[in-house]
């Protein structure tokens, strides 16, 4: 028992040496245009705001548009497990376009955000911060750069975070005129990891690997709390332990749901249109009978 359980031991702490590789940072596309909104053309990348486009060619070379103009603003989103003081060695390629200056009196900006609970949306407006987020990177967008650009940054998270988070935003004083935008375009996205936390290799008891076992199980969750009628809730968990996911009335009506998985250790769903306002209960059901539920409200 002792040799199989420093076995476990030596063998966990080898994975987590392992650097998560962040899941098509080359944004790569099966079509161009209107490609983040659901069903995304890029895989593992998703719109959580406006209507970003691809630019480029599928089969040469594609990348993410983010534009703010008179009727738009964009960002885009992608699954990736941030751990609260580890260091991300985190680098981009940027392109700026624009047409707005001082006199404008328009502010426009392009950020990168570490955050949390992100699902599809394609509201047009100013997106509202999550309580739950790390600035990562931000730039005014002030002149052009018409020359790709890539950005390296070093970053140790506060907390624990499970998105990546790229968008443009304006603070402006009167409303942006119809000729007027910035472009923020975005390419080869990469992450590495560094200065790891110390980790003892101790020989552990049953009693530990049992509750190492419960703490797993423990961070599978589903999010947002709060939505609107038709938007896309996000489970994470092994994709593989999922069965069924079932929307439950406050009656005790059941409406089965078909999911789509996203990676490994995420999926998500849309809710149903003809879902009413009100109160629901979202159960995530594993292949071994177990149940994971959240009370969600669809308002």
């Amino acid at each position: 028992m002792k040799n199989l359980l420093l076995t476990y031991t030596l063998f966990s702490f080898c994975l987590n040496l392992t650097a998560q590789e962040i899941l098509n940072g080359n944004l790569n596309s099966n079509c161009t245009g209107n490609g983040f909104t659901a069903p995304s053309c890029v895989h593992n990348w998703f719109a959580s705001h406006g209507t970003p486009l691809v630019q480029g060619n599928i089969n040469k070379n594609t990348w993410a548009s983010l534009t703010v103009n008179e009727e738009n603003l964009e960002g885009i989103f992608t699954n990736y497990e941030f751990h609260s003081g580890k260091n991300y060695q985190i680098s981009f390629k940027v392109k700026i376009t624009t047409t707005i200056n001082g006199i404008d009196k328009i502010i426009s900006g392009a950020n990168v955000r570490a955050t949390n609970n992100l699902t599809s949306n394609f509201n047009t407006e100013n997106p509202v911060l999550p309580n739950d987020s790390e600035l990562i990177w931000s730039k005014n967008i002030t002149k052009n750069t018409p020359d790709w650009e890539t950005i390296s940054i070093s970053f140790t998270p506060k907390k624990n975070y499970n998105q990546l988070w790229f968008y443009i935003n304006a603070n402006a004083t009167q409303r942006v005129s119809q000729e007027k935008y910035s472009q923020f375009e975005i390419d080869d996205i990469k992450i590495t990891t560094s200065g790891q936390k110390k980790t003892n290799i101790t020989e552990k008891t049953e009693h530990n690997v049992t509750a190492m076992s419960n703490s797993h199980r423990s961070s599978d969750y589903i999010f947002p709390e709060t939505v609107q009628k038709n938007d896309f809730i996000n489970v994470r968990i092994s994709s593989g332990e999922i069965s069924e996911i079932w929307v439950t009335d406050l009656a005790g009506n059941v409406f089965k749901t078909e999911f789509r998985v996203l990676s490994k250790n995420y999926i998500n769903f849309q809710l149903r249109k003809d879902l009413y306002e009100g109160n629901y209960i979202v159960k995530a059901i594993k292949k071994d009978g177990t149940i994971i539920s959240k009370n969600i409200t669809i308002k």
